[in-house]
């Protein structure tokens, strides 16, 4: 069974043996973390490839269950307070984002947005002997914070990552290259995330397919006679710009290249 437990999270394996479990349910699960967590189902009937169970389902959530969470939101809040705070006095280059508290205040949950590793395994020492509790720092992608915070681009829609659900899409560089956007600059893709945008992988296969038969910038090629070179393309019209060796620049259709 497919559920997810924080909106920052992929989705994850579980264990379920209860009948009548649909999706969108939400379940009680007995998470390897430590402690009972709220998971939602997504796909009752499905598992991911080649990924292990992360829990056991123990029940469908009750309405103590819901209860919990939302009296959790109130310690969650002064937990976070907290803890930004003794990083900031540790000097971890480390942006907290989230806490969250298990159903049984158990485990403690410490979501957190860093450029590259970090070595808290002080700090978690620290702050399971200050509260009596098991510890999992997890660290996110800012894009992850970027869908949990939502938003809206300079297209004027709402944030790709928060509209569609599903694990993210990675966007490389070579998707920009073949949609002919690269030359604008980092900060013109990039999105509230100050990574690539999402949306460069909507076409970019498309565009890599109508890329296959043009020749490439800087190939020579002949039209009508003449020798010239390729200083730019349009896998749109599928047509190259060419600089001819008389200087002149002219557009050439693709199946008018010799």
């Amino acid at each position: 069974m497919i559920v997810k437990f924080f909106g920052w999270d992929q989705p994850k394996n579980i264990v379920c043996d209860m009948e009548g479990v649909k999706n969108e349910d939400l379940l009680t699960v007995n998470h390897e973390w430590g402690g009972l967590h709220l998971a939602k189902v997504l796909l009752a009937d499905q598992n991911i490839e080649k990924e292990e169970s992360v829990g056991i389902a123990l029940r469908k959530a009750s309405k103590v269950d819901l209860e919990k969470i939302c009296t959790n939101k109130e310690k969650e809040g002064k937990l976070l307070a907290e803890i930004k705070k003794q990083i900031r006095t540790s000097d971890l280059a480390m942006k907290i984002f989230e806490t969250r508290l298990s159903l049984d205040e158990k485990c403690l949950v410490i979501a957190f947005v860093a450029e590259g590793r970090v070595d808290f395994r002080g700090i978690v020492r620290d702050l399971s002997c200050k509260y009596q509790k098991t510890v999992r720092f997890q660290q996110i992608g800012s894009r992850d914070e970027a869908r949990q915070i939502g938003g809206y681009g300079i297209c004027g829609r709402e944030l790709c990552c928060r509209k569609f659900p599903g694990s993210l899409k990675s966007i490389t560089t070579e998707m920009a290259r073949c949609q002919m956007v690269s030359h604008r600059g980092t900060e013109r893709i990039s999105g509230a995330c100050g990574r690539l945008m999402c949306c460069l992988g909507f076409e970019a296969e498309q565009y890599q397919e109508l890329l296959e038969d043009l020749p490439k910038k800087g190939d020579k090629i002949k039209v009508k006679g003449k020798r010239g070179t390729v200083i730019d393309l349009n896998p749109i019209a599928q047509e190259v710009r060419v600089k001819m060796e008389d200087q002149n620049i002219v557009n050439v259709k693709k199946e008018n290249i010799e």
